[in-house]
């Protein structure tokens, strides 16, 4: 969504936070933990930014605290961004998860891409491709309905 920064830059981490962590299962959550919260809190800062002062003024008026405010209006307001932010993120996740798995890991179907590879097996190659694919559009599309029906009270533009 935003321009100014590169798509994947804790991808470009991966090779350091392999040296500093060692090989396991702790520097792959790591990275993709940057990964996807990166994407999450850059959209979710702009929801928030976002926020329409005339809703935030009339709750004031209304005698809203700043704690009721923000848990009724700004939350509320920002949860669409939250969500695209949450799905930016899923996408992000995905692919470092798959290039950590290639790069060093013992498990998961970015190794068994790997291993597939050193003996050419093009079928595990393409069967791991698939779940990759399938897995990833499931889960998109469990936060597009979550966004669906958490937003479905806000107009569309």
């Amino acid at each position: 969504m935003d321009p100014v920064l590169p798509h994947d830059p804790p991808l470009a981490l991966l090779p350091l936070v392999l040296v500093l962590m060692g090989i396991g299962e702790l520097p792959k959550v790591f990275v993709i933990f940057l990964a996807a919260f990166l994407a999450c809190v850059i959209s979710t800062y702009q929801g928030v930014v976002g926020v329409d002062k005339t809703l935030i003024n009339a709750a004031r008026v209304l005698g809203a605290k700043d704690g009721r405010i923000f848990a009724r209006v700004v939350v509320p307001a920002s949860t669409p961004f939250i969500l695209v932010g949450m799905r930016v993120g899923l996408g992000s996740a995905w692919a470092t998860l798959v290039a950590a798995e290639l790069l060093a890991a013992q498990a998961g179907l970015g190794y068994r891409m790997q291993q597939a590879q050193l003996y050419y097996d093009l079928a595990t190659i393409f069967v791991d491709i698939i779940a990759i694919g399938i897995l990833g559009l499931v889960m998109d599309r469990l936060l597009l309905l979550a966004e669906t029906k958490l937003t479905g009270w806000q107009e569309r533009r």
